[in-house]
């Protein structure tokens, strides 16, 4: 894993980013740089992204090499993106001291949201989805996992921008073997989301407008579930914090000041 960190000598709070995918690096979190002007950023590239693969890219690897970042690191916000609020989630769980906040951004992580993402996955499916889908499968690459979330850009993206929205994966450094190896576990962590409600944290939950993975009335059961506070931004699909950076920036600062997560 490699990290960005950009420093706030005025702030002792640590803004943590973890990437979605699973297989994607932070480079969708950059818009959100103008937070730097009032907290600590470290934008988490996970293995196989930025730097090469030294072990196998399990979600166990995956979750180990956080869990390892931000041990000594005080004051820890964890923000997470789709699979990456998954891994958030799962890590808060275990009531780390030096986390102070936590901050999820389209993650399904219930039976329920799974089955509300895979309803919508089976709408309008053309014989392209289905022939790319397959091409994965037969031959998983990075690059036709690229393949593979352009020709879903749709359902990941406002539709109206879709084709601007995706160049943040085709442009990126992905890893299909963290895919591979790293979807199925993510879909089990109900468990964490549930133990959460109990943790007296500041916990946000984001989602887009127009998410089809994490529609809003998804995310409601999502955030009751692990008393989360709920925030809908408006025009953005499943990359909400890439797509609508600025309303983003600002639900998030609004969240800490409002819970006194500051300097």
């Amino acid at each position: 894993m490699e990290a960005n960190i950009i420093k706030n000598s005025n702030s002792s709070i640590n803004l943590v980013f973890v990437s979605g995918g699973p297989g994607l690096s932070s480079l969708s979190f950059k818009p959100l740089l103008e937070l730097s002007e009032r907290f600590n950023l470290h934008f988490l590239d996970p293995m196989g992204t930025t730097s090469k693969l030294n072990i196998e890219p399990t979600y166990s690897n995956l979750l180990k090499e956080i869990e390892e970042y931000i041990n000594d690191i005080p004051n820890v916000v964890l923000c997470g993106h789709s699979f990456g609020g998954i891994q958030a989630i799962d890590i808060t769980s275990d009531k780390k001291p030096n986390i102070v906040g936590l901050i999820v951004i389209g993650s399904p992580v219930t039976a329920n949201a799974f089955r509300v993402m895979n309803q919508n996955f089976d709408l309008d499916l053309s014989q392209k989805h289905i022939d790319i889908s397959k091409k994965l499968e037969i031959s998983p690459t990075d690059e036709i996992y690229k393949e593979w979330f352009y020709a879903y850009r749709d359902f990941y993206f406002n539709p109206e921008t879709s084709s601007d929205g995706i160049k943040v994966i085709t442009d990126d450094r992905v890893c299909v073997k963290s895919y591979s190896l790293a979807i199925t576990e993510s879909s089990t962590k109900e468990h964490c989301l549930e133990s959460l409600k109990a943790l007296n944290i500041p916990k946000l939950f984001i989602t887009g407008e127009l998410d089809q993975v994490l529609p809003p009335h998804s995310a409601k059961h999502e955030a009751e579930t692990g008393g989360f506070d709920l925030e809908i931004i408006k025009s953005a699909g499943h990359f909400a914090h890439y797509e609508c950076p600025n309303e983003t920036i600002q639900t998030i600062i609004n969240f800490l000041s409002k819970e006194g997560v500051t300097k």
